[in-house]
């Protein structure tokens, strides 16, 4: 369901007037010369809990859509009426009992037991801290109860937001610290390039693997393949295509002022302009079968 214009406008104000947002988004998002977040709240002191911040926004994704939710969890939001920008909210196994731990998978448990869905208004309570260029909400690295987030569910169904779409490969690969244009305006939101094309596949195709794209034929782009999609079974796509996803940041030093990406869940989201052949269904699913996943995902 996607609801634009009017329709949303007013499913959006319906839910916003229950539960008003305590934080901008977008003032959380702030960052300095060098790419570092300036919010006070950003890693500030948890046993204050005049630090926790309260968000809402359209959920973007399911997290097992693109992590092994035997070992992470991860949502993102975008802003909703006069707030902009989005953000995401990340918990880690290796800190509450290891990779797929009873463990863990209460706790992921709790993270889902809302059962939000993609373009459900959500409001997110917890801390924030900066990691890689961008703040989040997490749990500090922490099983400590007390850094727990929680999720709840507002509004369901309002629908995905219009992509945002980005302007040319060279534009998003800049950083503008006033976040005016540059990779900083795009933060954690749904975004869109198009009219690109593969540039080149450093480590080839399939799920889990980094793509370059390009729009001139010089400047490329990082296209991240998710790790849990469904890529294995389908071919590269060639010739020019639109593709859509999460605008995500991972650098890993400072100045934290590049390292941007588009983070893609499934083979959908590529909107291709030639045919794509998929590969034999029944050898993967002889791969899977012999691979025995811990976590079992329920189906939606």
């Amino acid at each position: 369901m996607r609801l634009t214009g009017s329709a949303l406008a007013v499913g959006l104000v319906l839910g916003l007037a229950s539960v008003a947002p305590a934080d901008s988004i977008w003032n959380l998002q702030a960052v300095d010369a060098n790419g570092m977040a300036t919010h006070p709240k950003a890693g500030a002191d948890y046993n204050n809990p005049a630090n926790k911040v309260v968000v809402q926004g359209i959920a973007l994704n399911y997290s097992d859509d693109y992590l092994d939710p035997n070992s992470s969890f991860q949502i993102y939001i975008q802003a909703v009426g006069d707030d902009r920008g989005g953000m995401a909210a990340w918990a880690g196994a290796f800190y509450q009992g290891g990779y797929g731990s009873a463990e863990w998978l209460d706790e992921y448990a709790r993270l889902t037991s809302s059962n939000f869905k993609p373009g459900d208004l959500v409001q997110i309570e917890g801390y924030v801290a900066f990691m890689r260029g961008k703040t989040n909400i997490n749990e500090r690295h922490s099983a400590d109860p007390a850094l727990d987030f929680t999720i709840t569910v507002i509004q369901s169904g309002v629908g995905m937001p219009q992509p945002m779409i980005l302007p040319s490969v060279s534009v998003c690969n800049t950083f503008d610290q006033t976040r005016e244009s540059g990779g900083e305006l795009y933060q954690a939101t749904w975004s869109k390039f198009q009219n690109v094309w593969i540039h080149s596949m450093p480590d080839g195709w399939g799920a889990g693997k980094t793509i370059l794209v390009t729009d001139n034929d010089i400047d490329t782009f990082s296209v991240l393949l998710s790790a849990m999609g469904d890529f294995d079974l389908y071919s590269a796509p060639t010739g020019s295509f639109s593709v859509t996803g999460i605008f995500d940041q991972e650098a890993l030093a400072s100045p934290f002022t590049g390292s941007y990406r588009l983070w893609v869940n499934n083979h959908g989201s590529f909107n291709l302009t030639s045919d794509v052949v998929p590969e034999p269904a029944g050898l993967t699913a002889i791969v899977l079968g012999l691979t025995g996943f811990v976590f079992t995902r329920k189906r939606r």
